[in-house]
């Protein structure tokens, strides 16, 4: 969002009315929702603290007795979290005032599984199958949902750019549009494993041309899982081996050597909720930083 492409910062009562046209610049529909959703509470708890004016005076005091508010709500820290995140997106954006105070993020119980690039590679060492093995490599270095890695077809992996790579166009959740780059040397091995398929290059053996469900890869890895954890003596497996799991670890890795704004651009979200950052990348630099991470 910038400055709620309405100028200067707005001089204005925090009330319904504001947060509604606070809310009428943001073009995505779900997010226009949540926020007003979200900072009507704040409205909210402004009228049942009876206070009329939010200055740069009381900010501070303000932000702090919401915070502690929230917590006393039976409602998911992460969800806590969000709602800190767009008042504070709101209050710098659209009003006179300043919050310049770094948020006391709470950590959330649910955090994403991944698997290491170790783990990965002790996973390598007891497939016994190509498809397993190729669909894990995938996965790992593309950070791409199973639904998306089952639905590439073989017409795709001729689009090569100069260096044998594929840049491939992926339409993601929300119609959330993104760049994907396959390595050269994966584009060789898809091809090699698809070269007697005619459509997919995941095909189903029972139903020609057509792809393989993501539920018989679920139920493949559940296998290797339970046959890796027997061999380790562990548990760690049966726990962390699953499709999207595989993105998890493409997102950690990535990181490692990318600003977080690529990896949002890389994954195809439609934000990343602990930073709030909103980027126009251009496809192009994408494609560069793919090509500089080394396959796990």
């Amino acid at each position: 969002m910038n400055k709620n492409n309405h100028g200067e910062k707005q001089l204005m009562k925090i009330n319904t009315t504001t947060i509604e046209n606070y809310t009428q610049s943001i073009a995505n529909q779900n997010t226009r929702k949540s926020n007003r959703h979200s900072l009507n509470k704040f409205v909210k708890f402004l009228e049942n603290k009876e206070i009329t004016d939010v200055t740069q005076d009381n900010i501070n005091t303000v932000f702090r007795d919401y915070q502690a508010h929230l917590n006393k709500l039976k409602i998911k820290a992460s969800t806590r979290n969000q709602h800190l995140i767009i008042l504070k997106t709101f209050i710098n954006e659209y009003t006179n005032i300043e919050y310049d105070k770094k948020l006391k993020l709470e950590r959330t119980i649910n955090e994403p599984k991944y698997l290491t690039p170790k783990q990965i590679q002790t996973i390598y060492k007891y497939t016994e199958n190509p498809l397993d093995e190729l669909m894990i490599k995938l996965l790992s270095n593309t950070g791409l949902r199973i639904s998306e890695a089952l639905n590439i077809t073989k017409k795709e992996l001729t689009d090569l750019d100069g260096e044998g790579n594929v840049i491939l166009k992926v339409i993601g959740k929300r119609n959330k549009k993104r760049v994907v780059l396959i390595p050269s040397e994966l584009v060789k091995e898809l091809n090699e494993y698809s070269k007697n398929n005619d459509t997919y290059v995941f095909e189903s053996k029972k139903k020609p041309n057509e792809p393989m469900t993501p539920r018989a890869i679920e139920y493949r890895f559940k296998n290797l899982a339970n046959r890796i954890d027997k061999k380790e003596q562990t548990t760690v497996y049966s726990e962390n081996l699953k499709p999207h799991n595989f993105r998890h670890s493409f997102a950690i890795h990535a990181l490692k050597n990318n600003e977080i704004n690529y990896v949002k651009e890389f994954l195809g979200h439609e934000s990343i909720t602990t930073t709030q950052i909103y980027t126009n990348l251009k496809e192009k630099e994408i494609v560069e930083r793919f090509k500089q991470m080394k396959m796990i």
